[in-house]
């Protein structure tokens, strides 16, 4: 487990806390002396997190519920104590081409990720402005962005996220509010390593970025005060990119991957925007 000595958090909360980066980030908190507030559907993956640690209290939770997760956030902040920072990594990738995937795949993706982020949002940034303010991190993609072939539904899910973070951003500062959207490429974690099971055609056998890197960037941005974070080399300026000619590098970037699949190149790098997976999941694709 990666130190910090960083001024430890009296109280966190983290969505996805069972597996991937909210495991990672719950674990590094609670090593650092943070009260953690840890939300997943995964009630084993969330009983094993707290194993580790007295000073992590699980909570099961579905954030695409919005009664529930108001719940589950507000009995997190009476058991746990007020929060001073909310890090919300759940999330899904269901991954085909747009034509291809169901109706209830888009919705779900849209249930799970962008409107989980609003209900995270709606339940904890008031909580965090009640104590005079605090920090909300939430875990989009660089597929947000830049939207690629066979990850359609997941790339609009995560540009609604990207949205919404904006607007919370400019509503919130007045109180105190700092909003981090971190942005990465692929990132190893146990939805990564499923998808590349389920979809070797789509999902690349290189190592994604470790979860380390997520939450480092995170702080980066805070203590920057900037909006946006891209962790992953070349990742930011592949936003820079898309920014500056959208559509063209668009069809560079599909070409390639698609040359890459059919076996004409090497594999993409770990960083490439090919791969979802940045979050840690409170549910499976």
């Amino acid at each position: 487990m990666r130190t910090s000595t960083s001024k430890p958090l009296h109280a966190a909360l983290v969505t996805g806390a069972a597996s991937g980066v909210g495991r990672y980030v719950a674990a590094r908190l609670a090593a650092r002396g943070t009260r953690v507030a840890a939300i997943d559907t995964d009630e084993a993956g969330l009983h094993a997190l707290a194993a580790t640690s007295p000073l992590v209290t699980p909570f099961v939770c579905d954030v695409s519920d919005e009664a529930a997760t108001r719940a589950a956030v507000h009995s997190a902040h009476t058991t746990v104590g007020p929060f001073a920072q909310a890090v919300h990594c759940a999330g899904i990738a269901p991954l085909g081409r747009v034509l291809d995937q169901s109706t209830a795949d888009f919705e779900r993706a849209m249930r799970v990720n962008y409107l989980g982020t609003v209900h995270v949002a709606q339940a904890a940034v008031p909580l965090l402005v009640e104590r005079g303010g605090g920090s909300f991190i939430a875990i989009a993609s660089i597929a947000g962005w830049i939207p690629l072939t066979d990850i359609g539904a997941y790339s609009a899910s995560k540009a609604a996220v990207i949205a919404f973070c904006e607007v919370l951003a400019a509503e919130s500062r007045h109180a105190g509010i700092r909003v981090v959207c971190v942005c990465p490429a692929a990132v190893e974690t146990p939805m990564l390593q499923g998808l590349r099971r389920d979809h070797p055609d789509v999902i690349n056998d290189r190592p994604g970025l470790p979860p380390a890197a997520i939450y480092d960037a995170a702080e980066r941005a805070l203590r920057r005060g900037q909006l946006f974070s891209f962790p992953g080399r070349g990742t930011k300026a592949l936003w820079r990119a898309r920014r500056a000619a959208p559509v063209n590098l668009t069809r560079l970037l599909d070409t390639a991957i698609k040359r890459q699949r059919s076996g004409n190149a090497g594999p993409p790098r770990g960083d490439a925007p090919s791969a979802p997976g940045e979050n840690s999941t409170s549910h499976r694709p």
